[in-house]
């Protein structure tokens, strides 16, 4: 196949508005477009090892939550309800490439294809905003559990910390760190009282927090700029 043609497909089980779609791409030489009943489809994983660009109809299959299962090198463009800032700024979040509303014309349609599959980004910039503006907010409150963590606990605190967050329990928690159970019970009693906590599912939210069990990072897809005017 020639490295100029765009395998894309519409997933959606509105028949009626995947055939619309791919009617809208099928004047267009370089776009190999193919219809596909999400219903069938095994997993989006699966149509995006096969796809180059997913127009995924989220508001009929629901799928849009998923997109963290799809490899990085696919690409997923959504269409969904118009002027839904909080419905769109998620998606973005859960790692959709472009967005479109059902109100999108059908040059918009080819843009998008064509942006994402060069590695742009497909949506109103305002939600773009609200993407980014959520990811600066996520990783300042990371960095702040990280400080307290730091600030307050000891480092063997921080070891404990870093094991109990898992799940073990006590006894598997003081085996791995060749101390007794009392010595663990002593250490997590002084770490829920310094961080302000009374459970184990607020400590490992906790340790979390504090970028020691999950880093974060601004998610790839918004460091490039939308090419969709405000």
């Amino acid at each position: 196949m020639s490295p100029n043609v765009t395998r894309v497909a519409v997933a959606s089980d509105n028949r009626l508005f995947a055939a619309g779609l791919g009617q809208a791409l099928s004047g267009h030489p370089d776009l190999i477009v193919s219809l596909c009943d999400p219903a069938h489809a095994s997993t989006l994983a699966h149509m995006a090892a096969s796809y180059d660009v997913i127009l995924l109809d989220a508001l009929a299959t629901g799928e849009w939550p998923r997109l963290g299962t799809i490899p990085d090198a696919a690409v997923v463009i959504f269409v969904g309800a118009p002027d839904n800032d909080a419905w769109a700024s998620a998606a973005l979040g859960a790692g959709a490439r472009g967005i479109l509303t059902r109100t999108a014309t059908s040059e918009d349609l080819v843009g998008a294809v064509r942006v994402v599959h060069d590695g742009g980004i497909w949506a109103r910039r305002r939600w773009l905003n609200d993407c980014v503006r959520d990811a600066v907010r996520e990783a300042r409150r990371r960095l702040a559990a990280r400080d307290v963590v730091d600030a307050h606990l000891s480092r063997r605190e921080r070891e404990v910390l870093r094991h109990a967050a898992t799940g073990i329990s006590n006894k598997e928690l003081a085996a791995r760190l060749d101390i007794s159970e009392a010595t663990v019970k002593v250490h997590l009693t002084r770490i829920f009282q310094k961080l302000g906590i009374s459970s184990r599912a607020a400590l490992a939210a906790a340790y979390h927090d504090s970028g020691d069990g999950k880093s974060y990072d601004v998610p790839r897809k918004l460091t490039v700029a939308s090419s969709r005017p405000a």
